[in-house]
């Protein structure tokens, strides 16, 4: 992947252009836009088309058009599953909506955009441009994860996914849930990425756990069972696919039209996208055999929390009501204090 700094560049390029004004509510002209510029992108970046001629996967559905998109960086043996990473276009109100999610959609390009640039990886990388995430089609039929997976994905099914969404922005909480210790909080809280899904595969937490986290961003894994499926990685889990969900919380400008693109942190975005290719290439090159159950994921998330929180790990469990951030006990209630701090 390219030095930082011009991937820094390249992201916030890809935002600007993707988060008009106008926003990409589905059936606007604006969305129409986003459409085009999807497309355009996917073949700037060395996609083939996932499936026919065309980037453009056209869905009817409840009488309304829909399209998502998919590309595919193909990879040595093209007969195994693919990994997919992938992330929704649209938007929920008639504003630029940056970190919801044209931030996500950039990361997904960069991350593409980098494989291909490598030769590609051991199996076929699909790069997924999903339609119609936002209300009020979010988890309906015809949200469009919800459409590729039943309608449109091959016969060969997905490896692995990995979906991000909400993934511009800094974190925060509020100074009045942290006392005195918000100003020293502020700086080590900004880079805190949220990620839930290892427990969907026991091969997971040793795969992740031998990542290297960029500098930049701090890793926290979390259980989905947290927050549910607020976004496209539901279709996956729901369908036992090993996957990944990456965001960093809802914030002050969550579905507001102040979600705009000078308010997004791009070099967080750029530490993020090294690190999604990164699990996308360890994914790509593990085996991971059908299993029975949930995984357990307690150890990796307890190492999650320490070495993301490092000496602010004391302060903070103090602030949030917990003795520490050890056992399952704790980390529900740290994160249930967290929802309701507005993440």
């Amino acid at each position: 992947m390219m030095k930082t700094s011009t991937l820094a560049t390249r992201l916030e390029q890809d935002v600007r252009e993707l988060c008009l004004p106008e926003g990409r509510i589905v059936g606007t002209p604006g969305h129409a836009v986003a459409e085009a510029w999807v497309a355009r992108r996917l073949g700037e970046i060395d996609c083939q088309p996932y499936c026919g001629d065309s980037f453009a996967l056209p869905y009817h559905r409840d009488g309304k058009d829909f399209t998502n998109f998919a590309g595919v960086i193909p990879g040595e043996d093209r007969s195994l599953p693919p990994v997919l990473i992938g992330a929704h276009y649209d938007s929920f109100i008639p504003h630029p909506c940056a970190d919801d999610n044209g931030a996500a959609v950039a990361i997904t390009l960069a991350v593409g955009e980098a494989v291909a640039g490598s030769g590609g990886l051991e199996r076929d990388l699909i790069v997924a441009i999903f339609d119609a995430e936002e209300p009020p089609h979010f988890q309906m039929a015809t949200m469009g994860s919800n459409r590729f997976y039943e309608d449109q994905l091959d016969g060969r099914g997905v490896h692995f996914a990995l979906i991000s969404d909400l993934v511009g922005h800094d974190v925060s909480l509020p100074a009045s849930a942290l006392g005195g210790l918000a100003a020293k909080a502020a700086a080590p809280i900004a880079p805190l990425t949220f990620a839930t899904g290892v427990e969907s595969h026991p091969e997971l937490p040793g795969i992740m756990g031998g990542l290297q986290v960029p500098d930049g961003m701090k890793l926290v894994a979390t259980l989905n069972d947290y927050v549910g499926d607020m976004s496209d990685h539901g279709a996956f889990r729901r369908n036992g696919v090993p996957y990944l969900f990456l965001s960093c919380g809802h914030w002050e400008h969550y579905h507001r039209p102040t979600d705009t693109p000078d308010r997004l942190n791009y070099q967080k975005m750029a530490a993020i996208a090294r690190y999604a290719e990164s699990v996308c290439r360890a994914a790509a090159a593990a085996t991971l055999p059908e299993f029975p159950a949930q995984e357990d994921t307690l150890d990796f998330e307890r190492a999650t929390w320490k070495k993301a929180l490092g000496v602010l790990r004391k302060p903070l469990a103090k602030a949030l009501g917990v003795s520490g951030f050890d056992s399952r006990e704790d980390i529900d209630r740290a994160a249930s204090m967290l929802q309701r701090l507005g993440l």
